[in-house]
């Protein structure tokens, strides 16, 4: 009669989920399941360890190690489980589900759902444009995903409906992940000389959003593109030594034939809600100022965070603003960079404005700031 081979155990690790909460901890429990065990009440063990997915130690959970040991029971073949709990952290972001993993020795692994259960908040933009650009396009975005409704609607500020732009209302509704949308307002260019003017868009009826700390209303800037009319000459006739012809001014009162490069001024950046807010203003001697602000986080060789060793692009915006005017221009950070800068604490980023003025002439700025944390 042969001997028989004993036959290894069998390991698995099953699939929890939790919801998260608002603050303190809260227990997610794998299940690490041993079949094949053999009889007589023997045992046997194995290594596991947590591995970070979309959620990550420490900032979503607690990372957990040790070993898991199980015991058969009386009979060949016998099954046992073992319990592997992990602390989760509560918070109030608004954020999609995340996930990390639960690694056995022998490579098996288990899946862990961190449920978010926050509501988004919602914010509109304020654009900037030129009446020639044909339309003020406001972003509605949430800061997480959520299934979310709103109403919206222009109303006049110095901008009159009809005048200077075309009312426009209708509805927005986010799902499936969806965190950004656009409304375009078109802008009517009228030929006729004036100041700068503003209309806003307001967000009515929401649903599905956090109950405070929502910015429900844009303001849209149209900068004037006419030039003053030409002053005529006093006579038909010239004067001696005259060239016959007369200077067209802009509003600001600068030649079109003006060659100065724009020079504008940029306030220290600031972080909030998951963004970069600068504050530009366009000189007065300008028409308007049309540019890029780009902003990157400058390289830290000693930064415990890898990704921010080497100098990294945070991100760009657009912006169009009226001579003597000072707007604040917000860049948003993509969600995975957010987390890097959180997770590295103080982190240093610059912003650079090139900017380009009504006669086409180009300037540039920047300006930096340490920030001890980012929001």
């Amino acid at each position: 009669m042969g001997t028989g081979v004993a036959q290894a155990t069998t390991w698995s690790v099953d699939s929890p989920s939790v919801t998260e909460g608002d603050s303190g901890t809260t227990e997610l429990t794998f299940t690490v399941t041993a079949t094949g065990l053999p009889g007589l009440f023997a045992s046997d063990s194995i290594g596991y360890h947590t591995v970070d997915g979309t959620a990550t130690a420490p900032g979503d959970y607690a990372a957990t190690s040790g070993t898991a040991t199980v015991q058969g029971g009386v009979l060949p073949g016998g099954s046992g489980t073992y319990p592997v709990t992990v602390d989760v952290n509560g918070d109030t972001t608004a954020e999609r589900d995340e996930t990390f993993q639960l690694v056995l020795d022998d490579g098996t692994s288990g899946t862990g759902t961190i449920v978010n259960d926050d509501k988004p908040h919602i914010s509109v933009s304020d654009p900037s444009v030129s009446e020639h650009d044909g339309s003020a396009t406001f972003t509605v975005s949430l800061d997480g995903p959520g299934n979310v409704s709103v109403h919206y609607a222009t109303a006049d500020g110095s901008a009159t409906a009809g005048q200077d732009y075309q009312a426009t209302s209708g509805s927005l509704t986010f799902s499936g992940g969806e965190t950004s949308k656009q409304v375009a307002v078109p802008v009517i260019n009228d030929g006729i000389h004036e100041g700068s003017e503003t209309f806003a868009l307001n967000l009515t009826n929401p649903a599905g959003l956090a109950g405070s700390g929502n910015k429900l209303t844009g303001t849209a800037t149209i900068a004037d593109d006419d030039a003053l009319a030409p002053t005529p000459p006093a006579s038909s006739t010239p004067p001696a030594g005259s060239n016959g012809g007369t200077s067209v001014l802009g509003t600001s009162g600068s030649s079109v034939g003006d060659t100065t490069n724009p020079q504008p001024a940029l306030s220290k950046p600031r972080s909030k809600r998951g963004t970069i807010q600068v504050a530009i203003s366009c000189p007065a001697t300008e028409l308007l100022c049309r540019g890029t602000l780009t902003t990157f986080a400058e390289p830290n060789r000693h930064s415990k965070v890898r990704w921010l060793r080497s100098e990294r692009k945070l991100g760009s915006v657009t912006f169009v603003i009226a001579g003597g005017k000072r707007a604040f221009i917000t860049t948003r950070i993509s969600r995975s960079a957010l987390k890097r800068l959180r997770h590295a604490g103080k982190v240093s980023i610059r912003s650079y404005a090139v900017v380009r003025d009504a006669a086409g002439n180009i300037g540039t700025a920047s300006v930096a700031a340490r920030l001890a944390r980012v929001r």
